[in-house]
């Protein structure tokens, strides 16, 4: 039985050592009282292990703090689901060692859950902050800092299979609901895109206009291989989410959203030269009955094994 109101953040490190410490004090200088700290090194071969047994020793915090160091990297999803059965909270945060939690993330976000008791989740946005200093929100903001439009939320299905609408780390769940769903699925090598679509086909998701979460992009960051030259890890998860989609959708307008995802995934498995997987989309994409001229085209391309992937990454910078 969860404890009403309480929130279990669970984070997960993997050769974070530059931001570990500064990701739990994130933790422990909420503003929000009821909250419990989950903490996992997944196999690191730096010194994230060590930072988060000495870090634990020294917490000067009564929040309850449990720490599991495992010897061997496992799979992401997997590990989740592990430590998800331990948790207590109405809700849970999925919290990377490389982010950070603004002191206000988690009592806006239940604060905006507890107006709206349908919800399965809410999301807020972020900093997002480069190796090199550059930082931006998620969502475009004017100087006096307003969204420069309003972020859709309620119902997102359809959108989500679109774009990507949502910046994860800043994700609250209600615990149970995602209980039932069973979880993360641990066949896959991401958790963020399946898990939003499963849930927003069943129920509605709800916005925080506040920014809630620093997230660091750098290149060891999961989402930066997400196109990665010939082996992307990401991109036969995403394909596998998209199979689960043409099941899940139920109108004409969710088939056609999904085949502006397919074909946008496509396109970056072929500039990339992921070959196998290009395959995969590009025969679901037959199956979704896509044509015109760029559907073609890049059928030829897969079939020359047409191989740009060296002028990709110097595009992509």
């Amino acid at each position: 039985m969860s404890v009403q109101g309480l929130v279990s953040v669970i984070c997960i490190a993997f050769n974070h050592e530059k931001w570990i410490e500064d990701t739990l004090n994130s933790v422990i200088a909420q503003d929000y009282q009821q909250v419990e700290l989950i903490i996992v090194d997944n196999g690191s071969s730096d010194l994230s292990s060590a930072l988060i047994q000495k870090w634990k020793n020294g917490a000067q915090t009564k929040m309850p703090v449990k720490v599991f160091l495992k010897t061997k990297s496992e799979g992401y999803c997997a590990l989740f689901n592990e430590m998800l059965e331990m948790v207590n909270g109405e809700f849970v945060i999925d919290l990377s060692g490389d982010d950070q939690l603004l002191p206000s993330h988690i009592r806006q976000s239940v604060s905006r859950l507890n107006e709206h008791s349908d919800a399965a989740f809410s999301f807020s946005d972020a900093w997002i902050v480069t190796e090199q200093g550059d930082k931006s929100t998620f969502y475009s903001r004017d100087k006096a800092g307003d969204l420069s439009s309003a972020v859709q939320d309620n119902w997102l299905y359809e959108l989500l299979i679109r774009r990507n609408h949502i910046c994860a780390p800043t994700v609250v769940i209600r615990t149970e609901l995602l209980r039932q769903e069973g979880g993360y699925d641990a066949s896959l090598s991401y958790e963020d895109f399946d898990v939003q679509l499963r849930l927003s086909r069943k129920y509605p998701a709800v916005f925080s206009d506040h920014i809630g979460v620093v997230k660091q992009k750098h290149l060891a960051s999961l989402s930066a291989t997400q196109y990665q030259r010939y082996q992307s890890l990401m991109l036969p998860s995403t394909l596998q989410v998209c199979r689960k989609v043409q099941s899940m959708n139920q109108v004409a307008s969710e088939n056609s959203a999904l085949r502006e995802r397919v074909m946008f995934e496509l396109k970056h498995a072929l500039w990339s030269a992921n070959f196998e997987v290009a395959e995969g989309f590009v025969h679901l994409g037959t199956e979704l009955k896509i044509s015109g001229a760029k559907f073609l085209i890049y059928k030829l391309w897969l079939w020359a094994r047409l191989d740009l992937s060296a002028l990709y990454v110097r595009l992509r910078g």
